[in-house]
């Protein structure tokens, strides 16, 4: 049974991962270009969903901190790429140091708004 689930499995992957490097291989700018928009409507959906259970302020403070993961992440994958690995880290180093800084900056306001309203 353990035999053919990991065949399975294997024999799915295929069908999902190949025709994805087929088409990063064979058209670089389709390939950038959907994924871009991929990824742009999947934030925009996190953040209309976030703003209809959480309201705006929650939206923005959801925004702020997957806007600095985000470019931390991106700024580490293109310097590794580029050969910069010293500055990779660097930029990962100052994204998690921001990350924090944004969460209890954001946080304390949101305490004393709270306060505020009692």
């Amino acid at each position: 049974m353990f035999i053919i689930l990991l065949f399975a499995c294997a024999l799915l992957s295929s069908l999902l991962v190949y025709p994805l490097y087929f088409f990063a291989t064979t058209f670089h700018t389709g390939y950038t270009v959907t994924v871009s928009v991929l990824l742009i409507a999947l934030f925009a959906f996190l953040l209309a969903r976030q703003i209809k259970k959480h309201g705006l302020r929650s939206a923005l403070v959801f925004s702020t901190k997957f806007l600095i993961v985000a470019s931390g992440l991106s700024s580490f994958f293109v310097l590794v790429i580029h050969g910069m690995r010293i500055f990779a880290f660097l930029a990962i180093f100052v994204a998690t140091a921001l990350y924090i800084l944004a969460a209890k900056k954001l946080r304390s306001k949101n305490i004393e708004l709270s306060s505020e309203t009692l």
